[in-house]
Parts: structure tokens; sequence; C-alpha cells
């Protein structure tokens, strides 16, 4: 990236938050179809994206309103009324001060003035790549709103970390989101740029009601060694190691090195996972959106019909054929999903595999492996929706047969979305339950037998010592009653935690009602007592819980703000009974505080549930 160096003109623009409640994501269902022409071509179609419910972030003000300072006595009592010795300010969770972390090489950084500091990474950034953010010398706790605006002046939506659109609340895509600064004045943040295309950018940051605008320029990663082809669409050709890549216009060079190392690195791990010599990695055709991708489909004989992708084994130009106008986690776990079929299929040497055998062991291992990279979250949404669309029909006795889901014709017959996504989930948890059930390797043993030419009942009787039927009832019985034991643990303590949230927004609320009713010093102090001692019995409770590795990260936030909440209304306390203005200076001076914790443990509760689908 290259950072304009100048700032924009900066003025006190107020700008309309995003209140970002809810996000609209997709979770990828393909299907085999199998041309009628031998040899056989396998494709994988996809239906229209499934719109998912995402989670419902704490939008500004939070669901508690900010409290109210405590306001300054008038008139000053002159004799404050004797009461117990005062309790100290509680030192049981004290905030140490984190050192700032200096930003990494290759950044550019910009003053901003007021000491505020800007740190791009990396200095020279390309169309397609992520691009990290820092601001550091930032009021704590005070929010920042911050926005993307695109070559065209068009505000960029806002993507996240899981791979999911923000919306606001009309349902419109969010450009604006809030985010607070750390007790050192620092933030930092990415921007997921898969979409992001070659020009001259801004970032819209608000800090406190006065906005800047800094320039930053996307450029093309220069390719050598190409060579323009028509394949249907006017293609560029890549070779590089280990594959040769043909992509259309508009998708990012960048993205088409990523993507090329992205099938290598899949190759190894894949080859560690099942103990399959991978052999030639296969041409891949990266195509910029499904238009294109049909014209490239008539062009080698493929009639393509949802998906979007499909790998051609026969005839001219083999190879993996998919579209990139996905999210991130989507487009690699397509490119996953499509060489997983190339693999076990030449595993069965040429024979026909069970539809829910090799659609299953392409979602499975698409699920498994892109868990091992660098937004495993993203790949958890969309693996416990699939699970959990197939428990439930299992609980519903409305699973398919095994066996109407062995035919590849039939199954692509099946055009309704939510036979779609049954058939697809239902195959994935089949081959999860071979592979959990009997042995990592069991599903891959069933197609090793298929390609020795034994029967599918056969092959699983071989690998599982049951009949194919009882398999399939023990299978029906196991899918019911399934759960993840970790998203299970997770569930409890969130359970645990929602408990104890609500009673510490009670006694805010309280301490609401307290501060409106006109009271005696000897009536405040009491009152005031009353909620710390109430705050130090959630605390309490809060240490009680014993948080999975899972929720490690958020069970610390809660221990921070409950903390704070404890010295806040300690600090109150001691002014209502010494009467020491110093101490109710204090305790106001803690409310922004106070208030950013409580927005960002809620909005991290809300995405943790959303991500292991603990809420609809």
């Amino acid at each position: 990236m290259k950072l304009t160096a100048r700032l924009f003109a900066a003025a006190a623009i107020f700008i309309a938050l995003a209140a970002c409640t809810q996000s609209v994501g997709s979770d990828a269902k393909t299907a085999v179809v199998t041309s009628t022409n031998p040899p056989a071509s396998t494709q994988t179609p996809t239906p229209p994206p499934t719109v998912l419910a995402l989670p419902t972030l704490t939008p500004l003000p939070t669901a508690t309103a900010t409290p109210v300072p405590t306001p300054t006595p008038v008139p000053p009592t002159a004799t404050p009324q004797p009461t117990a010795t005062p309790t100290p300010v509680p030192t049981a969770t004290p905030q140490p001060t984190p050192t700032p972390v200096p930003p990494p090489p290759g950044s550019t950084r910009l003053n901003l003035g007021d000491g505020v500091v800007l740190s791009v990474t990396p200095d020279v950034s390309y169309a397609g790549r992520n691009i990290s953010f820092a601001l550091s010398g930032l009021t704590p706790w005070k929010s920042v709103a911050i926005s993307f605006i695109d070559p065209d002046g068009i505000a960029a939506s806002w993507i996240t970390a899981d791979d999911v659109h923000l919306v606001d609340q009309d349902g419109t895509d969010a450009t604006s989101f809030t985010m607070y600064p750390t007790a050192t004045g620092e933030l930092a943040w990415n921007r997921y740029g898969i979409h992001d295309k070659v020009g001259a950018w801004l970032l819209d940051t608000n800090l406190n009601g006065v906005r800047f605008l800094n320039g930053y320029n996307l450029d093309g990663l220069k390719l050598g060694g190409q060579e323009a082809v028509s394949v249907g669409a006017e293609l560029t050709r890549h070779t590089g190691i280990g594959s040769t890549i043909y992509y259309s216009e508009s998708v990012p060079t960048a993205l088409v090195v990523d993507l090329q190392k992205h099938l290598s690195d899949t190759a190894s791990l894949l080859e560690r996972r099942v103990g399959i010599n991978m052999g030639q990695v296969p041409d891949l055709y990266l195509l910029a959106n499904r238009e294109i991708m049909a014209q490239v489909a008539s062009a080698t004989n493929i009639k393509l019909g949802f998906e979007d992708g499909y790998y051609k084994n026969f005839g001219t130009r083999p190879g993996i054929y998919m579209r990139t106008d996905l999210l991130t986690t989507e487009v690699q776990r397509l490119l996953i999903h499509e060489y997983v079929h190339v693999v076990f299929d030449d595993l069965a040497n040429g024979k026909e595999l069970p539809a829910w055998l090799t659609e299953g062991l392409s979602r499975y291992y698409e699920y498994d492996i892109a868990l091992s990279g660098l937004r495993p979250g993203a790949t958890q949404l969309r693996q416990f929706r699939s699970a959990d669309v197939a428990r439930t029909a299992a609980q519903a006795g409305n699973l398919f047969s095994l066996g109407d889901l062995e035919n590849q014709k039939a199954w692509n017959t099946r055009t309704g979305e939510d036979q779609i996504s049954l058939q697809y989930s239902q195959a994935y948890m089949a081959v999860r339950y071979l592979n959990e059930t009997y042995g990592p390797l069991s599903a891959k043993a069933a197609v090793e037998d298929i390609g020795l030419g034994f029967s599918l009942p056969h092959a699983i009787e071989s690998v599982t010592g049951l009949a194919y039927s009882v398999f399939e009832s023990q299978f029906n019985r196991w899918l019911a009653a399934w759960d993840d034991p970790d998203r299970a643990s997770i569930a409890a303590y969130l359970s645990g935690l929602d408990v104890l949230l609500a009673d510490v927004d009670a006694i805010l609320k309280q301490r609401s009602k307290n501060l409106a009713i006109p009271a005696s010093s000897s009536e405040a102090s009491i009152s005031r007592i009353q909620l710390v001692r109430s705050t130090e019995a959630a605390i309490d409770g809060l240490q009680a819980l014993s948080p999975p590795d899972g929720a490690a990260a958020l069970h610390q936030e809660a221990e921070e703000y409950f903390g704070r909440i404890l010295v806040w209304l300690t600090l109150e306390f001691q002014h209502a009974d010494t009467r020491d203005d110093i101490k109710r200076v204090q305790a106001n001076l803690m409310i922004p505080e106070i208030d950013a914790r409580e927005l960002l443990l809620k909005r991290n509760l809300s995405n943790l549930q959303f991500v292991l689908h603990l809420r609809d």
C-alpha cells in the first residue's frame, strides 16, 4: 500500500454510527453433477446462498443506558453522618498498564495531530489482500467510528473476521463500525479486502465527532509469464509453482497467487491427513463471477446448474473451475471442496462413488482443513449450522434414507433449498460419524474398497463390522443426540455468565433509581454499600465459573468489567460516606470505561453465541 502522505481536511463532522445489529452470510451448499457422456465429469453445484441470521451486536447506546454521573451534593453536607469504616477501593483485580505494541516492520505511520498516530501495514498493499490498521494516542474508552470509501467514492461494506457482512437496522450493508481504544489509547483492526479493487481508497476515522480522511492506494500485483487465452471468455494464463491458473478480468492478481499457494498447501495438508500421495495438482480456473463461469462452462461442454464450482476430469481443459466473488473463507473452502473430489475420485480408480460419500468427504475435509486456517471462527460458523440442519432433521424424523442419497442423478434433481441443504448436511455428518466412531480414515477405507470393485454395503460392513442397514440406524440415533462437546461446555458457561450479567444490569438499574430519589447522607451511604456488596457477590459468582478454552478470552473481559464496576461503585460509596468530592470525581471519570466495557463484552458474547450457533 502506498499511503498518501497528506491529511485531507479534518472537520468536526458527526458521522451517523452504523447500528450493527446483524449480518448476512452464506453457507455454500454443493452438489456433484455427473455428465451423461462418459467418462464422468464431477461438478459441484451450489444453490443460491442461504441468508443466515447473524449476531445482534449491541448498538450504541448500550442495552444498559450510560450511567448518570453522581451529581455534586448541593449544598455540601457540613457534618457527614457517621457510618462504619469506609470500604477501601478493592484491589483484587488490578489493572496493569499494558506496554504499547510498536507497529510491525513495513508499516506506514502518519501523525494525525494531538499525539494520535495512524499505522498501516503493509506500507505497499495489493487489491484482494487484507490490510492492518492501528491508532495510538487516543483517549481511552472514547468511541471511534471507522469507515472505508472505495475509489468510486462509495462507502464500502464492513466484513468481520468471521466472514460476514454487517448490516444496519434497516437491513442494508453497514459501512461504519464503532470500536473503543484500550486503557493505553490504542486500537487495531483489519480490512478484509478480498473484494477491494485497485485504486485510491480513503480511511474515514471519526474521533469524538472530528472526522479525519486519510488516502491510501491499492495496487495490482504484477505477475510475469502470462498469456492471453480464450475459453468462452477472455482469460489470462499464469504458470506458477505447483499448478497453472487461468483467471478472468476483475479477479485480483494477488488472489490468483494466494489461491495458487492455498491449493498447494491444501494438497500437502490433505496428504498428511489421509496418507495419499497427491500427485499433480490440477489446473485452476478462477472466474470473477457466475456469468463468466457460465460462459466458460459452455465452452468446455459443461451444463452449468447452481454450482459455484466444479471439476472436470475428462476431455480438453480438465481442472477445477470456480467463481471468486465470494468472501475469503468461502472461496478457500470451495477450492478445498473441489480438490477433495479430485483426490477421492482418483482413489476410487474410476468407480462411481455414492453421492453421500463423495459429497460428505468433500465437506468433511473442507471444514477440517479450513479450521486450521487464520480464521477458524468463520468456518465454525458454517460448520455448526450445517451440523445442526442434519441434527434437527434427525430429531424430527425427516432425514433422507442413505439409499436415497446414493444415486448422483437423484441427488442432482433435488432443487429445493431445504432439500439441498439437508442432503449436504446429512452427508457431511455421515462421514463425520464414520471417522469419529470407527477411526479417522474410515471413510477413506470405504472409498478404497469401492475402488477395488466392492459394493457400498460391503465397504461399510468391512469398515464398521455392521450391515449397511444397521450402520444407518445407529448413525441416525447418534445424529439425533449429537452435540459438539466443546460447544456444549461453552454453552453451559455462557448460561451462567448470562445470569451474572443480568445481576449486574439489575445493580446498575438500582443505582439509577437511587440517584433519582432524594436521600440523606446516611441513606445514601447505606444504598451505595448495598450495591457494592451485590457487585462483590456477582464477582464471587463469576470466579466460581470455569470457562472452557473457547470462552477464556470472554471470561477475562467479564472479570475486568465486573472488577471495574466494583471500583466505581466503591468510589461512589466512599463519596456518600465521607463527602470527599475527589471520590465523586474519580467515580464519574470511570463512566466512559464502564459503558465501553459493557458494550464490548456483550458484543463479543453475542458474536460467540452466533459463531457456535447457540442463538437463532
